[in-house]
């Protein structure tokens, strides 16, 4: 059965409400953006600090920022897992290590155009791998099919390494069906915008177990 994180923007409007009648989720995934890495702002850190006071769920800060160190010692106390892309030009093994230090777990990001052999040798040091299957930035987008087999892929690193995968743009109940190497699937528009979004969840952890 998959592990479902639900996705938020760290919006100045934002509202803990809108997960108060979800059921069955894993994680919260909060998407921060700083408007160099991506075109778009969404960097109220106030949101990850609502977050943890009401909910006991794990939350997963996805940085699509320039500069993740300018982040860690803002947000470190709200988060249990900490995520920075691997496109950045900073120096990923001291972020790491850094993360490391808090005592929180660490993950590295990669946009659709990055391959998985350029991460191959931060596996052994991270806890997860996210795989953006569109291109960063903006809910709603539709999946890259190629996504299925930069997953595949990258599992096979797994027989050798600790690492979960998580794929995060345009999932839905249909592609999850296809995702069988994922360890998480990460969805904001299917959830949040659907009738039954509750419904949604389930079958999106149940897309594993059924043909």
């Amino acid at each position: 059965m998959k592990k479902i994180a639900v996705s938020v923007h760290a919006i100045e409007s934002f509202k803990a409400e809108i997960l108060e009648q979800l059921e069955g989720f894993d994680y919260i995934h909060v998407d921060i953006m700083d408007g160099k890495f991506v075109d778009n702002t969404n960097n109220n850190l106030n949101v990850l600090r609502v977050l943890k006071q009401k909910y006991k769920t794990p939350i997963i800060a996805h940085l699509m920022v320039i500069n993740p160190f300018d982040y860690i010692k803002k947000i470190i106390d709200f988060i249990d897992i900490f995520l920075f892309h691997f496109e950045i030009n900073g120096n990923k093994n001291k972020i790491i290590q850094e993360i490391r230090k808090k005592d929180k777990k660490v993950g590295i990001a990669i946009n659709p155009d990055t391959a998985i052999s350029e991460i191959i040798p931060y596996l052994e040091t991270i806890d997860l791998v996210l795989i953006m299957s569109v291109n960063p930035g903006w809910s709603g987008q539709n999946f890259i099919p190629k996504t299925i087999k930069k997953i595949n892929k990258l599992a096979e690193y797994k027989k050798k390494h600790n690492f979960m995968i998580d794929v995060d743009g345009g999932i839905n109940p249909s592609n999850a069906k296809l995702l069988k190497n994922t360890d998480i699937l990460t969805s904001s528009s299917a959830i949040l915008k659907a009738k039954n979004p509750n419904n949604i969840i389930k079958l999106l952890k149940e897309s594993d177990e059924t043909n």
